[in-house]
């Protein structure tokens, strides 16, 4: 049974609770996770991936139970970008890509030419190249997160989670992140990001999900969930969309 499900997931921590959250990825599809700050997105997918453990509910991958694998039979299937990483010891860029290779090398593997080879590849997919002998400590923000993606497909994971992978890019980089986990989709690999512009979600997402307090409001695809008092229910602002060049774009109601 292929797919990423989350079935019946509940959580919950202090007065938050995650509610009964049934979701499915399959292979070859690209889900976002959208909806206000504190609905519970980043939490939800920390679920997912097996972080945390839900109370109730299960999560399977490929019809295995997330918590019943090991940390490297997990690394395998599952690819994670973390929506937060502070960088410790000065690792030269590529090996920092490199130690994405440690779930299929074991904790005393050495990486081979292959890795080297696969590493450099991903290096220069985005745009870090020129970066590879220097300290990842010395790249901004935005290359940091970069250097998470790529460091997260080394292992050719069958699913990619991502959590904010936009965050702290410009436009060009944000856009190059989205292309290029597409293709990935395109290719087969169930990805699940979480992203708090809905419009990049509307340009790139198979399906979207709506989540507002802990629970999803609606899924679908982009033009089912992309309604005008729904999203504005969610978002607690009144919201529009609007045609421009062909394309649907949600915006406030500005009252000029």
């Amino acid at each position: 049974m292929r797919g990423l499900w989350a079935e019946e997931v509940s959580y919950s921590y202090g007065d938050f609770r995650i509610d009964g959250v049934n979701l499915k990825v399959n292979p070859g599809e690209l889900v976002a996770l959208i909806g206000p700050n504190g609905a519970g997105k980043s939490t939800l997918l920390k679920l997912i991936y097996g972080t945390l453990k839900p109370y109730k509910g299960r999560v399977l991958v490929d019809g295995r139970d997330i918590h019943r694998l090991s940390p490297g039979e997990r690394a395998k299937l599952l690819g994670f970008v973390p929506q937060n990483h502070v960088p410790t010891f000065p690792f030269k860029v590529l090996d920092f890509v490199l130690l994405g290779a440690t779930p299929e090398l074991g904790p005393f593997g050495t990486p081979g030419k292959k890795h080297r080879g696969k590493a450099r590849e991903l290096l220069k997919t985005f745009g870090l190249d020129s970066y590879a002998e220097k300290p990842y400590t010395s790249l901004s923000g935005g290359q940091i997160r970069l250097l998470l993606t790529a460091r997260a497909l080394m292992t050719s994971p069958r699913y990619l989670l991502l959590d904010e992978p936009t965050s702290e890019l410009d436009l060009k980089n944000a856009l190059l992140v989205l292309q290029t986990v597409k293709k990935l989709a395109r290719e087969g690999v169930g990805v699940l990001l979480v992203i708090h512009d809905p419009n990049l979600a509307y340009l790139f997402a198979d399906r979207l999900v709506l989540m507002r307090d802990g629970r999803i409001i609606a899924q679908g695809k982009p033009d089912e969930v992309f309604d005008e008092m729904l999203l504005s229910e969610a978002y607690g602002i009144e919201l529009e969309l609007i045609d421009c060049s062909g394309e649907t774009v949600l915006r406030p109601r500005l009252e000029v």
